[in-house]
């Protein structure tokens, strides 16, 4: 499926199966009832679960707020100290972890 700039998927090209029991009978002419189909769809406890936790953390926001603003506070206080070697070792451990992972 292909997506345009506007982020709506385009439907070009996409064709839906046709059956071949409709095909025949609109060629003979038959006219039959539509057939009802027997789909079902089956949410197990897992599934469920997986949901209900999605939706949790879609509503849980990316920044706390509560932190910035004590951060912020410390920083117009003259409280907040920069430690560059806590800084390296955290960006050096980041680093190690990623370059693991592809290996």
């Amino acid at each position: 499926m292909k997506i345009d700039n506007s982020g709506k998927p385009l439907l070009t090209g996409l064709t839906r199966p046709t059956d071949s029991r409709t095909t025949t009978r609109a060629a003979t002419g038959e006219t039959a009832a539509p057939e009802q189909r027997g789909d079902s769809v089956e949410v197990n406890a897992f599934s469920a679960k997986l949901q209900a936790m999605e939706a949790n953390l879609a509503n849980t926001p990316v920044i706390d707020e509560n932190k910035v603003a004590e951060i912020r506070q410390a920083i117009a206080e003259g409280r907040f100290t920069i430690r560059p070697d806590a800084i390296a070792d955290k960006l050096m451990a980041s680093v190690k972890e990623l370059l693991s992972d592809k290996g």
